[in-house]
C-alpha cells in the first residue's frame, strides 16, 4: 500500500464525522452564530468544530471578519462534497427500509409460559409487517431454563422476569407483572378481601413448580403460604384450571387471571399493594452472533416500549390535570 493510501486512510479513521454535519449546516446558515442557534449549542463549540475540521484538512474553509462571513475557495468545494454526503445520509432510512424487507431467516424466542403483554403483542406484530420474511420460532419454558438457554447461546431472544441481573446478559425491560393469589368459585374465600397475607398461610396450596419466579417464592416463604400442598403443575394453565375446580388458591399473573375474573370463575385474594411484582424482560447475549433479524427485533422492541412510555406518561399527565 502507497503512503498516500495509508495517509488517506488514517484520516479516514482519525476524523470526527460530526465536523462534516457541523460545516455543512454552517454552510447553509451563513455562519457561526446561525448555526450553534439551529443545533441548539453554544457558539465556542461550533467555533472549534470548525477549527478542529481545518485542523484536520490543513487548509482555512472561512474568513470572518467585518464584512461578514464567507467561505474560501476550498470552503465552497468542501461545502459542496458535504451537500452530497447530507443526501446520502437523508437516503439512509428508505435504504434500510428497503432492507429491513429483505431480512429473512430464524428468530429463536424461549420465553415463560402464557405472558400477557400488550407492548410485546405490539413488537411481534410491528416486527412481522416490517420483516414479514423472518420466521418467528417461539419456545415456552421456565424462567431459569429460558436463561441457561441463553447462556448456551442457543436461543436470539428470552422473555423472562429476573431479580438480578447477570453482566454477560443484556436486558431490556418489557412490562411490571403483579401476581397474586387466586381462588375458584366453590372455595370458602370466595369474594373475600384479605388484608394481611399470612391469612392465607393454612390454605391448600397449588404449587407452579420450576416456573414460579424467585420473587414469588420468597414472597410465599416471608408469609408461610403453600405448607399445605394441594397440587401441582408446572403448566400455568393446568394450575390455573385447579384453581378454578376449587382443589386450593394458587398465585397467577393478573393480567392471565383478569378473563377468569371478569367471568366469575376466578377471584384475586389480595389487593395489588399486598401482592409480589416483578419486571418482565426481553433478554440477550451479547456473545451469541447477531444476525439482522435479532437486531431489527431489538431495536423495535426499543421503539415500541419508548411509544407505550410516552403514551403512558401522557396519560398520567392528563388524568392529573382531570
Amino acid at each position: 500500500m502507497s503512503s498516500k493510501n495509508i495517509r488517506h486512510d488514517d484520516f479516514f479513521r482519525n476524523l470526527d464525522w460530526n465536523l462534516f454535519k457541523i460545516f455543512c449546516i454552517i454552510a447553509e446558515t451563513g455562519g457561526v452564530t446561525s448555526a450553534a442557534e439551529l443545533l441548539r449549542r453554544k457558539q465556542p463549540s461550533i467555533s472549534l468544530a470548525l477549527q478542529r475540521l481545518e485542523g484536520h484538512l490543513n487548509v482555512r474553509l472561512c474568513e470572518r471578519g467585518p464584512s461578514g462571513f464567507e467561505l474560501t475557495d476550498e470552503g465552497r468545494a468542501l461545502a459542496d462534497t458535504c451537500m452530497k454526503l447530507k443526501a446520502l445520509v437523508r437516503g439512509i432510512p428508505d435504504a434500510m427500509a428497503d432492507t429491513v424487507n429483505m431480512v429473512s431467516g430464524p428468530v429463536r424466542i424461549k420465553m415463560i409460559s402464557n405472558v400477557v403483554s400488550e407492548v410485546l403483542d405490539d413488537v411481534i406484530t410491528s416486527f412481522h409487517r416490517k420483516c414479514p420474511n423472518v420466521e418467528l420460532i417461539v419456545d415456552v419454558a421456565s424462567w431459569s431454563d429460558v436463561i441457561n438457554a441463553l447462556l448456551r447461546k442457543e436461543i436470539d431472544i428470552g422473555v423472562a422476569p429476573s431479580r438480578s441481573k447477570r453482566a454477560d446478559l443484556i436486558y431490556h425491560p418489557l412490562f411490571r407483572e403483579i401476581h397474586r393469589p387466586y381462588c375458584g368459585r366453590s372455595h370458602r374465600l370466595y369474594g373475600h378481601k384479605l388484608l394481611d397475607p399470612k391469612a392465607l398461610a393454612q390454605e391448600s396450596f397449588i404449587l407452579t413448580g420450576a416456573d414460579e419466579p424467585d420473587q414469588l417464592s420468597d414472597f410465599r416463604l416471608k408469609y408461610g403460604i403453600g405448607q399445605k400442598v394441594s397440587g401441582i403443575s408446572q403448566h400455568l394453565e393446568e394450575a390455573r384450571r385447579l384453581a378454578i375446580l376449587g382443589v386450593g388458591i394458587c398465585f397467577l399473573p393478573d393480567a392471565y387471571a383478569a378473563p377468569d375474573v371478569s367471568s366469575g370463575r376466578l377471584w384475586p385474594l389480595l389487593g395489588k399493594r399486598n401482592a409480589p411484582a416483578m419486571e418482565i424482560f426481553i433478554i440477550s447475549n451479547p456473545d451469541r452472533p447477531w444476525h439482522m433479524a435479532h437486531i431489527f427485533f431489538i431495536e423495535e422492541l426499543k421503539l415500541v416500549v419508548c411509544e407505550a412510555k410516552r403514551v403512558r406518561s401522557l396519560v398520567g399527565a392528563d388524568e392529573a390535570a382531570d
